[in-house]
C-alpha cells in the first residue's frame, strides 16, 4: 500500500553510485528556469507589498509613519540585494547546464563605456569616489560581443572598485583601448583596499570592504569569459595602493561561433544605452551608501 516511488536508475543503490555521475544527473534535471520564474514571482509579490505599504504611509504623520517609511526603505534595499544575488545564482546555474550560450552582436564600446560612467557626479557627491573615463582618443570602437556578458562583467568590476574605495573615497579609472588586432581591452583601476596579499592585515581590510558579498559575481564573470573566449585578469595596481582588472575581448568570437549580425540605427543605440543605464542604476543601488539614492536617467535617455 505504501510503496515507495521508483527512482531513476542513476539513484539505485546511491551508496555505490559514482558521486560525479549523481551530481551531473541532478544538475541536468534541476529546473533552472522554473526556479528563476518562482523567485521572480516572489520578488514581484514583495514589490507589490512595498507599493501597498507606501500608499498607506503616504498621507500619515507621526512616529509610526516614520517607522513605516524606514521599514519600506530597508525592505527595498533587501529586495534589491536578493534580486541581484538570485540573478547571479540562476545565471551561474544556466552556465553549468550549458544553456547560457553567447549571443554575438556588434557592440560599440566607446558609447558603452560612456554610459557606464553616466553617474560620475553622483558617485563623487555621495561617496567621494571619482570615476574617470579614458578612451585613448577613440570616437568609436566596435567589436563582436555578447552584450549581456559584457554588461554583467563591467558592472561587477565597477561595483567592486566602488566597494574597495568606500568608505573614505578614492579614484576609479575606466580605460578602453584597441588591441591593435581588431579587438579591445577594458581596464578598471582603483585606489581602494587592493587585493589580499596573504597577510592578516590585507585580508582583514579586504573583508571589511566586501563583508556580506556572496562572491557569486566574480564566479559568473569568469564563467562568461570562458564561454565567450575572453580573458579577465585581476592584479595589484601598478603603482600605489589598489587593484586593476583587465578584460580582453579578441577580434572575433573564439571556438568558431558565427556572429549574429544586426543593423543598429540611432533608436536601437539609445534603447541599448537606456537598458544599460537602468542596469547600472540597479547595481549601484545595491552598494552601501547608495541604497536610498534616487537615480534619474540622463536627459538623453529619458525617452526612446
Amino acid at each position: 500500500m505504501n510503496e515507495s516511488p521508483s527512482l531513476p536508475h542513476a539513484y539505485d543503490g546511491q551508496a555505490h553510485a559514482d558521486p560525479d555521475a549523481l551530481q551531473k544527473d541532478l544538475l541536468e534535471r534541476f529546473p533552472a528556469y522554473a526556479f528563476e520564474s518562482e523567485c521572480q514571482r516572489s520578488l514581484d509579490m514583495i514589490a507589490l507589498c512595498q507599493r501597498y505599504l507606501s500608499h498607506l504611509a503616504q498621507d500619515r504623520d507621526g512616529p509610526e509613519a516614520d517607522e513605516m517609511r524606514q521599514t519600506l526603505s530597508d525592505l527595498a534595499v533587501a529586495a534589491n540585494r536578493l534580486d541581484r544575488n538570485l540573478s547571479s545564482l540562476t545565471s551561474l546555474l544556466r552556465c553549468a547546464q550549458q544553456t547560457e550560450a553567447p549571443q554575438w552582436e556588434p557592440v560599440e564600446l566607446c558609447a558603452f563605456a560612456q554610459t557606464l560612467c553616466a553617474e560620475q557626479e553622483l558617485l563623487q557627491k555621495a561617496l567621494g569616489v571619482r570615476l574617470a573615463l579614458d578612451c585613448g582618443g577613440l570616437d568609436e570602437l566596435t567589436v563582436q560581443a555578447d552584450r549581456r556578458y559584457l554588461t554583467r562583467i563591467c558592472l561587477h568590476l565597477i561595483s567592486n572598485a566602488v566597494r574597495a574605495c568606500t568608505p573614505g573615497g578614492g579614484r576609479i579609472d575606466l580605460t578602453l583601448r584597441a588591441d591593435g588586432r581588431g579587438g579591445a581591452v577594458f581596464s578598471v583601476t582603483d585606489t581602494g583596499c587592493g587585493l589580499p596579499d596573504g597577510t592578516p592585515r590585507s585580508q582583514q581590510e579586504n573583508r571589511s570592504h566586501f563583508l556580506g558579498t556572496t562572491k557569486s559575481g566574480l564566479l559568473l564573470c569568469r564563467e562568461y569569459c570562458r564561454l565567450a573566449g575572453w580573458t579577465l585578469e585581476l592584479r595589484p595596481r601598478a603603482a600605489g595602493h589598489g587593484a586593476e582588472a583587465l578584460l580582453t575581448l579578441p577580434a572575433r568570437p573564439a571556438f568558431g561561433q558565427t556572429p549574429v549580425l544586426r543593423s543598429c540605427d540611432e533608436s536601437d543605440a539609445r534603447r541599448d544605452a537606456r537598458r544599460l543605464w537602468f542596469d547600472l542604476a540597479f547595481e549601484l543601488q545595491c552598494l552601501p551608501g547608495l541604497e536610498t539614492v534616487h537615480f534619474e536617467p540622463p536627459p538623453s535617455l529619458r525617452q526612446i
